[in-house]
């Protein structure tokens, strides 16, 4: 708590945090672990893969891997990638593409991170115990707020800009404007959050994409509803 009081406060006052969960929950590391290391007489890992929140969360989890979110990092020196890398340079690929896609996590001899690929909270991120993604990148630590994760604001993140116009398409649209006259309407708090029941006043992207309405259940696999998929298979 002395060293990172608001990380303790953010956790604390979270779900997480109310329903006991600690840090040790979530950071305990084995052994066998390639990212483990001793840290006050516990051997921890910075990095909490989706593998990790898999004990608490393992439906999620599922849904979540067989996603197209969890491949994102595929892209990464592939083809496709070759324009951003060549022309942009490695600063550019790990401010704009990484930072959403996600890399490859490395590991130096003292069993933590190395500074070139870490820290990163992108979808794909590739984990040093085999697991793809980032629960973090939608549901932000250390507070993992559920509410935070439904907004529009979220998504827009990473999908934005000439190539992905995404929430610059949702904002001036109806949807966007209801959503914006109508936040506090929205009940994003709510557990079970299912349109028409716990809100109407707008949808969201997560709305359509991922979440519960009557008789369809909630899902962490964002490319399960959708019929056609426009986008080129990544070239290798």
């Amino acid at each position: 708590m002395t060293e990172t009081p608001g990380l303790y406060h953010q956790c604390n006052e979270s779900q997480h945090g109310q329903s006991g969960v600690n840090c040790l929950d979530c950071h305990q590391a084995e052994k066998t672990d390639k990212d483990a290391f001793m840290h006050e007489d516990e051997l921890i890992s910075v990095i909490v893969s989706p593998k990790d929140c898999s004990k608490c969360h393992p439906t999620e989890f599922k849904e979540f891997h067989r996603s197209h979110h969890s491949n994102a990092a595929e892209i990464l020196g592939s083809l496709d990638n070759l324009l951003g890398e060549v022309l942009g340079g490695p600063e550019a690929v790990t401010a704009g593409c990484k930072k959403c896609h996600g890399n490859k996590v490395e590991i130096d001899e003292q069993g933590k991170p190395t500074l070139e690929t870490w820290p990163n909270t992108g979808i794909g991120r590739i984990n040093p115990d085999g697991s793809r993604g980032s629960c973090s990148a939608c549901h932000a630590r250390h507070a993992f707020s559920r509410a935070q994760a439904r907004t529009p604001d979220t998504c827009g993140k990473c999908h934005i800009g000439p190539d992905h116009p995404q929430i610059e398409i949702y904002n001036e649209s109806k949807h966007g404007i209801m959503y914006r006259a109508n936040i506090s309407k929205m009940n994003l708090e709510s557990d079970k959050w299912v349109v028409g029941v716990d809100y109407s006043a707008a949808p969201t992207c997560t709305t359509c994409h991922m979440g519960a309405a009557p008789y369809i259940a909630k899902t962490h696999d964002v490319g399960e509803r959708i019929s056609w998929n426009l986008r080129t298979p990544i070239s290798k």
